[in-house]
């Protein structure tokens, strides 16, 4: 057989082979070896037929005849590499690439191939270096730009990463996986808002991968953004219904959004997919206490530990549960189990902070609020609850630098009014104007306007946002721009909490701004209110049982009217109810005491109306609510209902405060027990009552 005829036989023979005719192509090569049995290229040809049909004993056969007849034979070597790479034998096809590359070091494939054997075994930096041979000689070949990024990723080297990952996606914008890789690489800085436009890309192409739909619920979860995660979480679980971990990110997304019935729900379809995943349970007990379903909490919370009595978050969580009933010394307990099983806990630390705060053992709450601050340096949260331990203390410049992490707590800044101006640090002014606004509470702003002065003093213009209620009254402030929230802000240079304040002044307990009254009712309204209300001798007593039902501590500070008006009624007082929000349950005692206790509530239209009547009366007895503060603002005689779980400002072991100079303090002197705190108050009432008036105010004592 000449020349001619072999070359054109073998010709053919590939194009059996390129067109998948492996049978034709087999025998043509047969038939030039039979003739030239060392016919190199028939028999690498022959070689790459065999390990194709899976004969890898004639292919190693076939190439050992090719190697001994030409050393050096390139194309062999390859077919010899990707022959080990298909049977898992990396290293082998590593060295069989690198002989490759070595004889062809302009071939831009074996470089590739090298790379992904090394890439195999792990080898990083190799297949870096092979990766970048491949792509300088051949910037075309996508998968070698593919394989950089993973390589460089796997090595931590992110920014880099990211850059081969948009390089190949600016070759190909629908290169299967890229902008999925991409997504990850974003989300790993972590860069949240491109990671997500990149799950959103890959989304577009694939619609209904389950994979990105929990990566792009993950980010914005992270995000904060709540709602939309649960959107791509809940497709997830559609798309992958057996899968527990879909249906806890979905339970936990929302949760986080306040929507616990839901997250219930998806819980206990997660827990149903995974019953013995402690995370689970424990989550499902958070959201069963998050709608007061305490006893279903405290089931989960045990299944959890049963099966898993070292879970420190579980003991946490029914720590909490606990203390929400008001079983303080099993709360103790749970939240000391949970650091003795975890030390580096910090939330349990902190848990066990407040816990041990509301059961009244500061010194032992601020021991362990030190440990979870240092334990978790940057949580907000763990900061914040740290600041009112050292407020309680009266470490007041300590504890309102602590203060400030506040509004970096997602749930306690959801509401707070946010401005672009720059904070103000407490430099000069000049003139410029300086936007105080209220971040939380009615209390809080009725407590803390009192130093409104002091930045005026600094040759400040101040503009003054706080909530509706009280912006007829705070109006009366000298000098004050007041605006209630919602209504359009006048311009502006500066901003600033007006709890921050103190840590501006460097406030402590000697130096707190205590000059009362800082506020002041209307005087048209005073005597209106004295018309109404009144010359009659008996002492004028107004009476606040309970607090804003949402507030957090609720259940801890506000009683019913049954249990406190019959207690105050005395000879020689009469009662006025200041309670604008009644409860249902106190329906039927304030119609029982309707001759005995005058009701004031449907006159008290906003807190400038509240400021007269107050100021018209002898004295205001109340529980921790924004009539306390304001009373106290106004200089009258109040009294303070205390709960065992002291609130910051009301300092430890006090009967008095130094922030309201006419302001008595009554304590509970354990959880709960608020008969004694009233008992207290009645007797004390009647002593009033009976002459000794200089028992109204703290300081003055008769007999």
């Amino acid at each position: 057989m000449g020349a001619v005829a072999v070359e054109r036989l073998l010709i053919e023979a590939a194009d059996h082979y390129n067109a998948g005719r492996p049978l034709p192509a087999q025998s043509l090569c047969a038939k030039i070896l039979h003739n030239e049995p060392d016919h190199l290229p028939a028999l690498h040809l022959s070689a790459i037929l065999a390990f194709a049909d899976g004969r890898m004993a004639e292919g190693a056969a076939l190439l050992g005849r090719v190697f001994a007849c030409d050393p050096n034979h390139a194309p062999a070597y390859v077919t010899l590499g990707d022959a080990l790479a298909v049977k898992g034998e990396h290293e082998g096809a590593a060295d069989a690439f690198g002989r490759a590359a070595a004889l062809r070091p302009r071939d831009a494939v074996i470089h590739d191939k090298l790379g992904t054997a090394w890439l195999a075994l792990s080898r990083l930096a190799a297949a870096e270096t092979a990766y970048r041979q491949a792509l300088a000689l051949d910037p075309a070949l996508l998968g070698a730009h593919w394989n950089l990024a993973l390589a460089l990723s796997r090595q931590g080297r992110l920014d880099e990463a990211e850059a081969a990952y948009r390089e190949l996606l600016a070759r190909d914008p629908a290169f299967p996986g890229a902008w999925r890789a991409l997504a990850h690489v974003l989300a790993e800085f972590p860069r949240r808002d491109e990671a997500a436009a990149a799950y959103r890309h890959a989304l577009a192409a694939d619609p209904d991968d389950a994979g990105l739909h929990l990566g792009l619920g993950d980010v914005l979860l992270a995000q904060g953004v709540f709602n939309d995660a649960a959107l791509h979480y809940r497709r997830a679980c559609q798309l992958m219904p057996d899968d527990a971990e879909a249906a806890r990110q979905l339970g936990h997304a929302l949760h986080q959004a306040g929507r616990a019935s839901e997250a219930i729900e998806a819980y206990r379809r997660a827990a149903l997919l995974d019953p013995t995943n402690v995370v689970l349970l424990s989550n499902l007990a958070a959201c069963l206490y998050g709608l007061g379903q305490l006893e279903a909490a405290l089931a989960a919370c045990r299944n959890a530990l049963a099966l898993q009595p070292g879970y420190a978050p579980a003991h946490t969580n029914l720590g909490i549960i606990h203390e929400r009933r008001g079983a303080m010394d099993e709360a103790v307990a749970a939240h000391r189990r949970a650091i003795a099983a975890d030390p580096s806990y910090a939330r349990g630390h902190a848990n066990l902070a407040v816990a041990l705060r509301h059961a009244g053992d500061i010194d032992a709450a601020l021991a362990a609020s030190h440990q979870a601050v240092a334990l978790a340096p940057d949580d907000a949260q763990t900061r914040y609850n740290h600041a009112h331990v050292l407020l309680l203390c009266g470490d007041l410049v300590a504890g309102f630098a602590e203060h400030r992490w506040g509004r970096h707590c997602p749930e306690l800044s959801a509401g707070m009014p946010r401005f672009d101006a720059p904070d103000w640090n407490g430099e000069p002014l000049g003139g410029r104007t300086l936007l105080l606004f209220a971040e939380y509470g009615i209390g809080d702003a009725l407590q803390f306007v009192r130093y409104i002065p002091r930045v005026r003093a600094m040759g400040s213009s101040v503009v003054l946002q706080v909530q509706p209620a009280i912006a007829p009254l705070l109006r009366g402030l000298d000098g004050v721009t007041v605006v209630a929230r919602g209504e359009p802000l006048p311009p502006f240079d500066l901003q600033l909490p007006l709890m921050d304040l103190p840590h501006i002044f460097g406030t402590t307990l000697e130096t707190i701004p205590a000059d009362v009254p800082y506020l002041a009712a209307d005087p048209i309204q005073v005597a209106a209110w004295r018309n109404v209300l009144g010359r009659a001798p008996a002492l004028k007593v107004g009476v606040v049982w309970a607090g804003n039902v949402r507030h957090k501590g609720d259940h801890q500070r506000s009683l019913a009217a049954r249990d406190v008006l019959p207690r105050l009624l005395t000879s020689g007082v009469q009662l006025y109810s200041l309670q604008k929000e009644p409860r249902p349950d106190d329906a039927p005692a304030l119609l029982d005491l309707a001759t005995e206790v005058i009701d004031l509530a449907p006159l008290l239209t906003d807190f400038a109306e509240t400021a007269a009547a107050v100021t018209a009366l002898d004295l205001v007895i109340s529980v921790d609510t924004s009539v306390a503060h304001l009373a106290g603002a106004l200089a009258r005689p109040v009294w303070v209902l205390l709960p065992h779980a002291q609130d910051w400002r009301w300092l430890r072991d006090r009967e008095d405060t130094p922030w309201y100079p006419t302001m008595r303090l009554f304590r509970q002197e354990r959880p709960m027990a608020w008969n004694g705190v009233l008992m207290r108050a009645s007797d004390e009432l009647a002593r009033v009552a009976a002459g000794e008036r200089g028992r109204l105010a703290p300081g003055v004592s008769e007999s």
